[in-house]
């Protein structure tokens, strides 16, 4: 049945309504919305403003109240950066140590804050790919660094060729350790600094170290293992260097740190990492039983190569971690795939249980891979077609802002939401989370990069703007 139509002089009025507010500068703003929504999909929106704080060439950074004024700052390099407060602003930038540099590097590839001496000031633990060893740098107090006393270095041990490394308790005293693992394959080591001097351990040899570090429990044991590219080392008794391998799996040139992560949900813990020096973010499946490991790669994103740095970090709040990583810049001096592409630095967010109970249903009817099948070969490689999706969110891309070796977490600006920070050669950056935004709009604007010095000589002269004809 056709209903009988209005006629059309009745219609205009209601039509007229809001097109003609909406053409009426007096309404406009109405039609605003004045804060964000939600993403494609109503998915919650996950934004950071990159900050670009300095453009020295070091990888690594750490955080710490350098200055004792309750606000965490960033170490990089040769440098610390003076966080601004609350109310943001200008990051200043003060030397208090000495690197080493070659060609476009900085020996800086992994910074660690650790209270060495026990004297109650945290101090630096530092490693380079360049120059061999691991090294700690005395904390002199906020005092003193604020006056510009210059740390000074000890070196803790030899290790040649370090990208990065772990950080993490692993032999359960309650205080950090240092994993490290390098491109020369010279044998993994870690150091315990519980004691009056940091003890040094060795793992493995050539066969065991690698490109790629991580510490987490594989086996639900209780006790941190140590993560290798070619495999791990499952711990029986680290103070007494006691440890099986099991080379269950080769993942190439993983980046740093190589991360324990139960993705699927079914109480095994897999692993995350990315290609540190070639394209593809991966996460490994721990399947199979406890006597028989089945390890099935599942790719997240082949789309950005370099992901050399990678961390775990809740940036929405929602208490679930999203994944960090995103494109080192020229790791190997534009000699790695990929090179040239976009500087990207990416936020994943993890697919839940339902999704991957879908996944299990799929499978068991004789789609995909069975997750409880022995096989001879430990790792195998997935059907990316039935793979839920990691939902990713652009932090930062084509700008300056990169993965570089580590990335850093903290409420920097003590607003309620955690940041992120990273340094690379294109310089250290502090991504600033907008979930809450409190620093002030005067502050805003002299954070923005418009070029006060215009317009340029002889390009016009200032003209009166005309805002239409006179009523």
């Amino acid at each position: 049945m056709k209903l009988p139509l209005k006629p059309l002089a009745l219609l205009l009025p209601l039509l007229a309504v809001p097109f003609a507010q909406a053409q009426d500068p007096e309404h406009a703003t109405q039609f605003r919305m004045q804060h964000p929504g939600n993403g494609p999909g109503g998915e919650p929106r996950i934004s950071f403003l990159a900050h670009r704080l300095g453009t020295d060439h070091a990888e690594g950074i750490s955080v710490l109240d350098m200055n004792g004024d309750g606000f965490a700052d960033l170490l990089s390099g040769a440098y610390w950066y003076e966080n601004p407060g609350a109310n943001g602003g200008e990051w200043k930038q003060h030397q208090f140590r000495t690197v080493g540099t070659h060609n476009e590097f900085v020996s800086d590839c992994g910074e660690w804050i650790v209270d060495v001496d026990h004297d109650g000031l945290p101090d630096l633990v530092t490693t380079g790919w360049i120059s061999n060893g691991l090294w700690w740098y005395r904390n002199p107090g906020p005092k003193a660094t604020a006056a510009g006393e210059q740390w000074k270095a000890e070196k803790i041990t030899d290790s040649f060729d370090t990208e990065g490394g772990a950080f993490a308790d692993i032999n359960g005293d309650g205080k950090p350790d240092v994993a490290l693992a390098h491109y020369n394959r010279s044998g993994i080591l870690w150091v315990d600094f519980s004691g009056a001097k940091p003890r040094t351990h060795h793992l493995g040899d050539r066969e065991q170290d690698g490109h790629g570090i991580g510490v987490a429990d594989i086996n639900g044991d209780g006790k941190i293992d140590v993560l290798t590219t070619h495999g791990w080392f499952e711990q029986i008794d680290a103070n007494n260097d006691k440890w099986t391998w099991h080379p269950d799996w080769n993942l190439d040139d993983t980046g740093f740190p190589i991360l324990g992560y139960d993705v699927n949900h079914d109480g095994k813990l897999d692993l995350i990492y990315g290609q540190g020096h070639g394209y593809g973010l991966y996460w490994l499946e721990q399947a199979g039983t406890p006597t028989h490991r089945l390890w099935i790669r599942h790719t997240i994103d082949e789309s950005f190569s370099q992901s050399h740095a990678l961390a775990l970090v809740d940036v929405d709040g929602d208490g679930v971690p999203e994944l960090i990583t995103g494109k080192r810049y020229r790791g190997h001096s534009g000699n790695d795939p990929g090179s040239y592409d976009p500087v990207v630095v990416y936020a994943y967010k993890l697919p839940n249980a339902a999704a991957f109970a879908a996944i299990k249903t799929k499978r068991t009817q004789g789609s995909g891979v069975s997750a409880e099948k022995p096989a001879m070969n430990t790792m195998r490689i997935a059907n990316s077609a039935d793979d839920p999706l990691f939902t990713r969110y652009t932090l930062s891309i084509n700008g300056t802002a990169s993965a570089g070796t580590q990335f850093v977490a903290a409420d920097f600006d003590h607003d309620g939401d955690i940041d992120l920070a990273s340094a690379g050669k294109l310089g250290v950056h502090f991504l600033e989370n907008l979930k809450i935004n409190k620093v002030p709009k005067d502050v805003r604007e002299e954070m923005q990069p418009l070029n006060r010095k215009w317009p340029f000589p002889g390009e016009g002269k200032e003209v009166e703007q005309e805002d239409g004809p006179k009523q």
